[in-house]
């Protein structure tokens, strides 16, 4: 790790900022309680499929600001305590990673930076994808901390070591973050379905220790079942990929699989990471916006954005 972290310079956030946030493209004036950035780019596995839609999220995400909430008075009343954006709360819209002259490694050691510079200032981040493949950078970015607890809510297990010769692309993050120091345990939250990995990556992940709570044994036995087994006092960053909610909630991602979980399978999993210990940061990927449904899946996004970052940031002000 390189300790002496630059400030990132992004791209200014396009339509317009989230919800309406001030805008700081130059991190070195980076005051913040959190930011929310865009990485809008993963590794392909194959040249014709660059770029594929989820890199349009951040700006599909940014376009919906309109319909995520009404305004800064606001109270979230989906959690156990429902703080606005009036008390004091600042979050920023810090913009997106930019792209330049289509360097890939270059725009991943970026988002690597964004999500250093951030913690080490403080700041918790909020990175938006893209496609899974940018789950590897910002993971990597946090080895400014230590004794993490990787909470993976997702459809698939994304072990596999490379696909198509690629070792950073989308269904690697967890084989990835099994290499890193930093992560101590990982939680997979709402595993189903048809995805790359094999049986050899699931035995793989469950001899490294992976818990792997599957969603037919979550709405058999409760989100209850899997926060029980998460630790008290722990530091926890959450991987969002959307897939890992049911389609009906959650319909704009590509690898749409019946049977995820429900919104408030989710709210109560946040509610529960946020009074069991301290969330360090969320990562969300692979919103495709061309399978959206009247923006849900984005309203769906922002508002989970939100709750997160009120809750955490409530408890540092009492």
């Amino acid at each position: 790790m390189n300790e002496n972290i630059k400030p990132p310079k992004t791209l200014a956030p396009k339509p317009k900022s989230f919800i309406g946030l001030p805008v700081c493209t130059n991190w070195a004036e980076l005051k913040a309680d959190a930011v929310l950035f865009g990485v809008p780019h993963g590794k392909p596995y194959f040249e014709k499929n660059f770029p594929n839609d989820q890199s349009r999220a951040p700006f599909a995400l940014r376009s919906a600001s309109d319909r995520i909430v009404v305004g800064v008075d606001s109270v979230n009343m989906d959690y156990s305590c429902s703080p606005s954006l009036s008390k004091g709360i600042t979050l920023i819209d810090g913009g997106d990673i930019a792209l330049e002259e289509g360097k890939l490694d270059k725009h991943y050691l970026q988002a690597e930076d964004a999500v250093r510079y951030a913690l080490k200032n403080s700041i918790m981040p909020i990175s938006i994808g893209g496609d899974d493949g940018v789950t590897n950078p910002v993971l990597r970015g946090l080895d400014v901390c230590e004794n993490i607890t990787l909470i993976q809510i997702d459809a698939h297990l994304d072990w596999k070591d490379e696909r198509f010769g690629e070792y950073d692309g989308y269904s690697s993050p967890m084989r990835r973050a099994s290499e890193l120091s930093q992560i101590k345990d990982i939680h997979q939250i709402g595993i189903r379905s048809f995805g790359s990995s094999t049986e050899k990556e699931l035995k793989i992940a469950k001899d490294w220790g992976a818990q792997i709570h599957l969603a037919r044994d979550i709405h058999k036995y409760g989100i209850e079942s899997v926060i029980a087994k998460l630790p008290n006092g722990g530091q926890f960053f959450i991987t969002l990929d959307v897939d890992g909610l049911d389609p009906s909630v959650m319909p704009g991602t590509v690898a749409l699989a019946p049977g995820g979980l429900f919104w408030w399978h989710i709210v109560e999993l946040f509610d529960a990471l946020s009074q069991k210990g301290s969330i360090l940061g969320l990562n969300v990927v692979e919103m495709s916006p061309k399978n959206d449904l009247n923006q849900i899946s984005m309203i769906g996004v922002g508002r989970l954005i939100l709750g997160i970052v009120l809750q955490e940031i409530e408890k540092k002000l009492k």
